[in-house]
């Protein structure tokens, strides 16, 4: 049987994806990895095809009365032939459309903003863990004590915790070694004291070189844990099936975030998928793989990431209206097109267009020498402040008891 001379094509309008332009002459265009993938088997197949958008603009849904919305709909009411624009095979699509052969398979995960940098001004305290602090006043605390129980020295606890917390400051110690104990343990204590503190000025002057980053979101549990704070929000595909894998999940936090999405109406049109305003305030965005990269490109270098954390694959194909007469035929061109490697030709081709755009849009800056402000800086003032004022209040507390003992 010869393949038909006339299809009807319903899809979405997304840019890089399928993405339907006019012409002055008013002929349509199509561009992105499946407009063009379309337009190949046109070629190939010799057939004419026009295009049909579902007037809800959607992949499509089943209704509660058996009936599906958006491109599902139209397949299910036999008003087009073909389906495109990542439609996934599903178990439930089988049922009111049968699918090409496979050429894509893409990971459901998010995109999200980096946390960026940390403030510097407490650096001198956030570069050690809180642990790690405990344990070295703890060492330094019991060193008095340790020493005093050894030594038998009978200088006072204060003097000894001063000399001890003075030595990791790289002062010496006024000890006399008269003993292989005392030799031992004032060793070992001074290889302590040596490697906290070179240890703390390397970490301090790559911290104010570089500063640490935030923590940033890379799994959906840590995605939902952050909507549940309230820190965060996350957008998904309007029409799209993804949202009800999240609300049936057996896990808490993604049914939690599943039904979060569902009742706030957490969601984007497919016309926004590569809208950069919608990752704006916190926002995540669920999406697959490919058109999340594509977003990513377009968004500043560095202050976005996309989790290596995915829900599920999907299997993308073309969706066929049920009985459609020349499936054999149309997947042996798509074996030959993916044989060629043409879908990751055109995948490669729209990324390269992104990437050229964000270089004019984002100028790689040359680096230029990084100088110490005084906000880096403004924890150890008002430390320094602090003890003053302290050592005033003390001054003063003296005073008044001298002259109430005196009198």
């Amino acid at each position: 049987m010869e393949f038909p001379s006339y299809i009807k094509v319903a899809s979405l309008s997304v840019a890089h994806i399928l993405d339907v332009q006019s012409t002055e002459t008013g002929e349509q265009v199509f561009n992105g990895v499946e407009g063009r993938l379309l337009t190949t088997l046109a070629k190939t197949l010799h057939f004419q095809f026009k295009h049909i958008t579902p007037s809800d603009n959607t992949l499509g849904l089943p209704e509660e009365n058996g009936n599906w919305t958006g491109i599902m709909g139209l397949l299910q009411r036999r008003e087009t032939d073909f389906g495109m624009c990542g439609i996934a095979m599903l178990y439930d699509r089988l049922d009111v459309a049968d699918f090409s052969q496979i050429y894509n398979i893409e990971s459901l995960t998010f995109l999200v903003e980096r946390p960026g940098s940390l403030p510097a001004m407490w650096a001198f305290v956030k570069i050690f863990h809180s642990v790690l602090w405990g344990v070295i006043i703890f060492t330094i605390l019991i060193a008095p004590f340790v020493c005093a129980f050894l030594l038998k020295h009978k200088s006072s606890a204060t003097d000894l915790l001063i000399q001890f917390f003075s030595s990791i400051l790289r002062q010496p110690l006024d000890f006399k070694m008269t003993s292989t104990r005392s030799r031992i343990f004032i060793a070992s204590w001074l290889i302590f004291a040596l490697v906290i503190s070179f240890s703390y000025s390397a970490c301090l002057l790559s911290y104010l070189s570089l500063p640490l980053q935030g923590k940033p979101i890379t799994t959906l549990v840590e995605l939902a844990q952050a909507v549940r704070k309230g820190t965060h929000r996350c957008l998904m595909l309007n029409g799209a099936p993804s949202v009800y894998f999240l609300k049936y999940s057996e896990n808490e936090e993604l049914k939690f975030l599943g039904d979060t999405v569902l009742a706030k109406n957490w969601f984007y049109f497919p016309d926004q998928t590569m809208n950069t305003n919608t990752v704006e305030g916190n926002t995540a965005i669920i999406n697959v793989e490919f058109p999340l990269k594509l977003l990513l490109g377009k968004l500043p270098p560095g202050s976005f990431l996309i989790s290596e954390d995915s829900l599920m694959s999907f299997k993308f194909g073309i969706a066929l209206r049920k009985g459609f007469c020349c499936r054999e035929r149309l997947n042996k061109v798509l074996s030959r097109i993916l044989a060629a490697g043409l879908i990751h030709k055109y995948q490669r081709d729209e990324w390269l267009k992104v990437h050229i755009a964000s270089i004019k849009k984002f100028p790689l800056k040359t680096s230029v020498v990084q100088q110490l402000r005084v906000n880096d800086l403004m924890g150890i003032f008002y430390i320094f402040i602090g003890g003053i004022f302290i050592s005033l209040f003390i001054l003063l507390g003296e005073m008044v008891h001298f002259r109430i003992k005196k009198k």
